[in-house]
């Protein structure tokens, strides 16, 4: 297995963490919706974006390395896009209608716009290695 695979692997796992930030920020929000820590309503969408692309990440991540398909390849490349485009959605967001979950931990806003950047840059380096060549030879896709 190479290291673009082990790459794959880890980015796709690592999308895991948006399932769980965006539950534990969807749960503050219903929860108690005066909290200083809710999110504005503006918010909910990118949010369950974020659980929907998060839950789905460490199936794609186990298929990945155990049954490698064409078809997952394909899943995977739209798994990315859709992740990507939901996280440049919340990046625009951010401006729009800036949410500081946890200033105390640095999420204010500079700390979210940075949460939603290296996650940005993880899945445009995860594009950009499905088209490898040893990618696509790993994947079966001809």
């Amino acid at each position: 297995m190479g290291l673009n695979i082990k790459w794959l692997i880890f980015a796709t796992s690592w999308m895991v963490f948006r399932a769980i930030g965006s539950a534990v920020f969807l749960s503050i929000t219903i929860l108690s919706a005066d909290s200083p820590r809710s999110a504005p309503p503006e918010w909910i969408v990118p949010f369950i974006g974020d659980f929907i692309v998060g839950s789905m990440a460490l199936f794609l991540a186990y298929y990945t390395y155990k049954n490698p398909t064409a078809i997952l390849w394909g899943i995977l490349l739209a798994w990315n896009i859709l992740g990507i485009f939901d996280l440049f959605g919340a990046i625009v967001l951010t401006f729009i209608v800036p949410y500081q979950p946890l200033p105390e931990i640095g999420l204010n806003e500079i700390g979210v716009r940075t949460v939603l950047s290296v996650n940005s840059f993880i899945q445009i380096s995860t594009i950009i290695i499905l088209f490898n060549r040893t990618t696509l030879n790993y994947f079966k896709v001809r």
